[in-house]
C-alpha cells in the first residue's frame, strides 16, 4: 500500500502526529518497482499488525455473538444443575467478549487466554471498563503454552471450553490442534465444549464462471478464428488445491448447474466424546440430479453450539441456508470472516442424470480438498492433494487467470493488434503474462520481445510460445537487459498493462515508469499502446463491506471503547485509506454520477505532479459510507478501445452497481457521512511515483 501524504490544505494539519518519533521502513513502491524509503512511525511494525486485526465484521455478526451467548448460558446452567461449579477456559479472547457474557451468564471462574499481546492488553482494559476486572482472569499466552497445577496459569482444569479458531476453511487456523491439546491438557473429562461440533457441506456443480478463474481458455477472434492454443500442460494441470474464499450468494443462480446437491461430508466432534483425526478421507455415493460437466465443489460449514444442538450457525449461501428456504434474504448474516470457498475438482467428470458419483473429501489438519469420480475402485491419487504442475496457479491469482479467460479483454486486445500490427512490425509487449500478446505473431508480426518480470510467468510464456510453434519471440527478465538488444527497431510498444506487485488498480501505471526508462532506446516514432490513463470514482452505499472498518461503540451491551482507539490509531498509523477488494462480491448502490478524478498520459512527457479536486453530489436520500475507485485504460483515441477495472454497464442513481468480476477495485471506506456533498482530492507524485486520494464531507 502506499504511504500516506499531506494532499490538500485541509487536509495537512492530519498528516502530522504531534512529536513521535520516525524511523524510515523500507517499501516496494508497485508504480516505480523501486525499493523507497519512508518515513514512518517508530512503532510502524506493531501499528501494521494490529491493524491487520482489524474490525473486520466478526464482533458486528449479531447471530454469532448471541448463539455463542446462548450456548454459554446452557452449559453454565447444566454445570450448577449438576452441582458443579462453572469453570470456564476463553481460548482465543480477543476483547474478552466471549468472558464477559460468561460472566454475566454466572460462571464461578474465568480464564481467558490470548496469545497477541496488544489484543491481551486491550482485552484487560475492556474487562475492567465493564466492571469484570475481578472475575475475568486474562493470560497473554497461547492456549497450548498454559500449565495447571498450584502454580499454575489454571489452578485446575475447567469443566467449561468457549472458543472461536474457525476460518472459512473451518480448520486452517488450527482448530483440530487446538481442540485435541485443549481436551488432553486444560480440560476435565466430563466438559462442555463451545461449540460442540461441526460439519462441512459439500455441493458439485457445473460451472463456467468459476472455471474462469482456475483453467485457462484458447482465444479467438470476433470470427470464432483460433489464434492461440492453451498448452495441454496446462489445460491437464490439477491446479492448486488453495482454497479460494468467496461470497457464493453474489454467484448468479442462472451462472451453475448443479449436479450434486448440498451433501453433509465431514464432521468435526469438538466436544472430544471422539479421538480427533488430523488426516482422514470420506467418499459419498451420490446419484447425478441431472446430465453435466462437474467442475467445482461449493463448500461451507455449520456449527452446532450446544450440547443439545438447537442451536446452530450456518455459513450457508442463500439458496442452502436455513432460514432463507431459497430465497435472497436480508434474513441471513453478513459475514466476512466466515465465507464460503469453491474447490476446483483436479479433473472435470461428464455425468449423466441418476450416474451413481462419488464424491471424496479429504482434510489434513489445516486444509481440505475434494475429488469425483465414476469409478468404483478408487485408485490412490483420488484422494492426494492437487499440486499445480504448470506453474500458472503458482503464478497467478484466481482473479488474474480470470482476467486472462475474459474473453471480452481479449478481443479487445486482439482487434488493436489486429489494426496495427504490419508484416514488419516489432512489438515490445511490457507486461506480466501477457499470453494474448503472442497472438501478433500470428497476424505477421516479425519480432516479439517480452519484457515479463515473473519467474513462473516466464516460464508459462515459454511453454505457449513452444506449444504454438512461435518462432519470433523472445522473452527478456529485465528491463536493464533490453539495452542489449536492438529495440530501435520496435514500431510498438503494447502493455495490457498488469504487473504481479499491484495491487490497487493504478499500480499497473508501472508500464508508464517502464516505458519512459526505455524510451531512449526506441525509435521516436514508436506508437504506445495503452495511451491513456484514466481514474475513476463514485460515491456509494455499501451493504455490508462498511462493517470491516466500522467502529463497534457497544457489543452485545458492553462497551468497546478501547478497542476502538486501538484500531483506530493503529490503522492511521499504518494503513493507506485506499484498499483493494473485488467489489462484485460486495453490493454497493450508486449515489452519484461517476466522476472522472484524473486523466494521465501515457505516451508523451507527463508533468511531475497530478492534483485535482472536485466533489461527489449525492442526489439519492442514502447515506454515503464509501468511495469506489478504478482505471480504464484507453488503449487507443477512440472511446471504443477501452479496458475497464470499473462497472460492466452504466451507472444508475439509487441501483445497485455491476462490477468487473476479474478486477479489483480500490476503495475508500469510512463512517457515514449525512453531507449530500463531499470533496476529494487526488495526487499523483509522479517523480516519486506515490498516490494518495482523500474524502472529506
Amino acid at each position: 500500500m502506499f504511504p500516506r501524504k499531506p494532499l490538500l490544505n485541509f487536509w495537512l494539519n492530519s498528516a502530522f502526529r504531534g512529536s513521535q518519533m520516525s524511523v524510515f521502513v523500507q517499501k516496494l513502491n508497485p508504480l516505480t518497482g523501486q525499493n523507497d524509503w519512508t518515513m514512518q512511525n517508530e512503532d510502524y511494525d506493531y501499528h501494521q499488525e494490529v491493524a491487520r486485526s482489524a474490525f473486520a465484521d466478526m464482533l458486528h455478526d449479531t447471530e454469532r455473538n448471541q448463539l455463542y451467548e446462548k450456548a454459554l448460558k446452557r452449559a453454565i446452567d447444566q454445570m450448577h444443575s449438576l452441582g458443579k461449579k462453572a469453570k470456564v477456559l476463553d481460548i482465543g479472547t480477543g476483547t474478552g467478549l466471549l468472558s464477559m457474557m460468561a460472566a454475566r451468564n454466572g460462571a464461578d471462574h474465568i480464564t481467558a487466554c490470548e496469545a497477541f499481546k496488544p489484543m491481551s492488553q486491550c482485552a484487560l482494559k475492556i474487562i475492567d471498563l465493564n466492571g469484570f476486572k475481578d472475575k475475568i482472569k486474562v493470560i497473554p499466552k497461547r492456549s497450548t503454552d498454559l500449565t495447571v497445577g498450584e502454580q499454575g496459569d489454571l489452578g485446575e482444569r475447567c469443566n467449561i471450553l468457549v472458543t472461536e479458531v474457525f476460518d472459512t476453511e473451518l480448520i486452517g487456523e488450527g482448530a483440530l490442534s487446538t481442540f485435541d491439546h485443549a481436551h488432553k491438557n486444560l480440560l476435565e473429562k466430563e466438559c462442555i465444549v463451545i461449540p460442540d461440533n461441526a460439519t462441512i457441506f459439500a455441493q458439485v456443480v457445473e460451472c463456467p464462471l468459476a472455471q474462469n478463474w482456475n483453467k485457462l481458455k484458447d482465444i479467438y477472434n470476433d470470427d470464432l478464428e483460433l489464434l492461440l492454443k492453451v498448452p495441454e500442460t496446462i489445460k491437464k494441470c490439477p491446479g492448486s488445491a488453495a482454497v479460494h474464499d468467496i461470497q457464493l450468494s453474489q454467484l448468479p443462480l442462472s451462472s451453475f448447474n448443479t449436479l450434486v446437491p448440498p451433501t453433509p461430508v465431514l464432521k468435526f466432534d469438538w466436544s472430544g466424546k471422539t479421538p480427533f483425526i488430523f488426516k482422514r478421507s470420506t467418499i459419498n455415493t451420490v446419484k447425478s440430479l441431472r446430465d453435466g460437466t462437474a467442475q467445482v465443489v461449493f463448500m461451507w460449514w455449520e456449527l452446532q453450539m450446544d450440547f443439545l444442538g438447537e442451536h446452530v450457525l450456518s455459513c450457508a449461501p442463500f439458496w442452502a441456508h436455513p432460514k432463507s428456504k431459497g430465497a435472497l434474504t436480508t434474513e441471513i448474516p453478513w459475514r466476512d470472516h466466515w465465507m464460503q470457498a469453491i474447490y476446483y475438482l483436479p479433473q472435470e467428470v461428464r455425468v449423466k442424470k441418476d450416474q451413481e458419483l462419488h464424491l471424496i473429501s479429504c482434510h489434513d489438519e489445516y486444509s481440505l480438498w475434494f475429488n469425483l469420480t465414476t469409478h468404483l475402485k478408487l485408485s490412490p491419487e483420488h484422494y492426494l492433494n492437487p499440486v499445480c504442475e504448470c506453474g500458472l496457479h503458482v503464478a497467478f491469482s484466481r482473479t488474474r487467470i480470470g482476467q486472462l479467460n475474459d474473453s471480452k479483454r481479449n478481443k479487445t486486445y486482439v482487434k488493436i493488434l489486429e489494426k496495427h500490427v504490419k508484416p514488419d512490425s516489432k512489438i515490445l509487449f511490457l507486461s506480466d503474462g501477457f499470453y494474448c500478446g503472442l497472438v501478433a505473431s500470428k497476424l505477421g508480426a516479425s519480432k516479439l520481445y517480452f519484457l515479463d518480470t515473473n519467474l513462473l510467468s516466464r516460464r508459462v510464456l515459454k511453454d505457449f510460445i513452444k506449444y504454438n510453434n512461435i518462432e519470433n519471440a523472445v522473452i527478456v527478465e529485465q528491463a536493464e537487459d533490453l539495452r542489449e538488444i536492438d529495440m530501435n527497431g520496435v514500431t510498438i510498444v503494447f502493455g495490457e498493462p498488469y504487473f504481479s506487485s499491484s495491487i490497487l488498480p493504478w499500480d499497473n501505471l508501472y508500464f508508464m515508469y517502464l516505458n519512459k526508462s526505455i524510451k531512449k532506446i526506441l525509435h521516436n516514432e514508436v506508437k504506445i499502446f495503452p495511451k491513456k490513463c484514466v481514474v475513476k470514482g463514485v460515491a456509494v452505499r455499501f451493504d455490508d463491506l462498511h462493517k470491516i472498518r466500522t467502529p463497534l461503540g457497544t457489543c452485545e451491551g458492553f462497551s468497546m471503547r478501547n478497542f476502538d482507539d486501538l484500531i483506530l490509531e493503529s490503522s492511521g498509523i499504518s494503513d493507506d485509506n485506499v484498499e483493494a477488494q473485488p467489489l462484485w462480491e460486495y453490493p454497493a448502490t450508486a449515489l452519484c454520477e461517476a466522476a472522472t478524478i484524473a486523466e494521465i498520459s501515457l505516451d508523451e512527457e507527463v508533468r511531475t505532479l497530478i492534483e485535482t479536486e472536485g466533489t461527489f453530489t449525492i442526489e439519492c436520500d442514502l447515506r454515503c459510507n464509501g468511495v469506489v475507485l478504478w482505471v480504464e485504460w484507453h488503449l487507443d483515441d477512440t472511446l471504443k478501445t477501452i479496458i475497464s477495472t470499473g462497472p460492466t454497464a452504466p451507472i444508475e442513481i439509487g441501483k445497485k452497481i455491476p462490477w468487473d468480476m476479474y478486477t479489483r477495485q480500490g476503495v475508500n471506506l469510512f463512517q457515514e457521512k449525512p453531507s449530500k456533498t463531499l470533496l476529494y482530492g487526488f495526487n499523483f507524485n509522479i517523480s516519486d511515483g506515490n498516490i494518495s486520494f482523500r474524502v472529506k464531507s
